[in-house]
């Protein structure tokens, strides 16, 4: 009896060891970190480009952390915009409407007290939705729309530390800029964009 507890000890506390091991390692590699040389450059037919907030809707919540993570994807999304579009025409304009940021937390689940509580570890699931437009006005009242919309999905655990924690955020958001990246590069390379589309 006291053999198997003895086993039934070691066991655990191997169990727990291999879990903090895997607990403090990171799969986030820089695939999504997305600082300026990961963006292929549109160059428009316009003269001017704007970045438009005046209809934006983010969502605000009583959770500090959802906030950030929305001014994050706000920041994110007009540094993204600055350096994705350069201005090569005499006219046209063209608008980058924000409409919408959300942050919303789809499921949580809280730790239990026992033995598998090491497996199954405390977590929330956020979802991350943005929408927005990209309006250009051509000089012939000709105006061509495109409408963006994308989601992420993503877990924080509950025992991440703080900075832990900011580089799974940091990671997610840059993931959801690069699809919407790769989103806009397609759109723009229709033939219905074509007037307006520098190659």
């Amino acid at each position: 009896m006291v053999f198997k507890k003895n086993i039934m000890l070691k066991l655990f506390i191997l169990l727990k060891f291999l879990l903090l091991l895997g607990g403090c390692t990171y799969q986030y590699t820089n695939e999504h970190n997305l600082d300026v040389e990961d963006i292929k450059k549109i160059k428009l037919n316009v003269k001017s480009f704007e970045i438009n907030t005046d209809s934006l809707d983010i969502t605000t919540s009583e959770s500090f952390l959802q906030n950030e993570i929305n001014k994050k994807v706000l920041n994110k999304l007009e540094a993204w915009a600055w350096k994705k579009f350069s201005i090569e025409g005499i006219e046209n304009k063209a608008f980058l409407n924000l409409l919408k940021i959300d942050t919303s937390v789809t499921e949580k689940i809280k730790n239990k007290k026992s033995i598998l509580s090491i497996i199954h570890q405390g977590k929330e699931v956020y979802k991350i939705s943005l929408n927005f437009d990209l309006s250009i006005n051509a000089n012939d009242s000709l105006m061509k729309t495109l409408k963006i919309t994308s989601s992420l999905d993503f877990e924080l655990l509950n025992k991440y530390s703080i900075a832990q924690r900011n580089k799974v955020i940091l990671y997610n958001v840059n993931k959801l800029i690069k699809l919407i990246d790769e989103k806009i590069t397609f759109q723009l390379h229709k033939k219905a964009f074509k007037k307006f589309v520098i190659m």
